[in-house]
């Protein structure tokens, strides 16, 4: 569990300049497809919008916007951990001193605090999580959404 917890840590510490990230608005959201080499699309629901970036490999970030502009969630599912500093951006801190909420042995881990929720779960070759902000999250939807 040691060695999951320092490879995600030199992750997060091995940071590129921020794009667009989490809490930020959306001007910024085409910049993360060009950094990412993937294909970029749009998907409009009720009440917000996601931002799917297709990378070379097949894998998939997806960026939760609000009709305001404002990015309230990140999503991904992809061969390798994402460049969460790029993702998380000011959050970063949030997910580097969070409480561990949940933890399953090399396998999943949730962290929370008063403003951040992050999940990520996986091994070698298959990532799959999910961060957002609660209190971006629109009125009319969950957190849910951000899948």
């Amino acid at each position: 569990m040691k060695r999951i917890l320092t490879v995600l840590l030199m992750l997060m510490m091995g940071s590129l300049p921020a794009w667009a990230a989490l809490g930020d608005d959306l001007s910024s959201v085409k910049a993360d497809a060009q950094a990412l080499g993937g294909r970029y699309s749009i998907v409009a629901n009720t009440g917000y919008n996601v931002h799917q970036i297709t990378l070379p490999d097949g894998g998939v970030v997806k960026e939760f916007v609000t009709p305001a502009g404002t990015v309230f969630g990140i999503s991904w599912t992809a061969h390798g951990m994402p460049d969460l500093p790029q993702l998380l951006g000011s959050y970063m801190t949030d997910l580097q001193q969070g409480e561990r909420t949940h933890m399953v042995r090399r396998r999943a881990v949730t962290i929370q605090t008063d403003n951040f929720v992050f999940t990520s779960f996986g091994h070698a070759g298959f990532f799959r999580g999910r961060a957002y902000v609660p209190g971006l999250v629109p009125a009319n939807l969950t957190p849910e959404v951000v899948q």
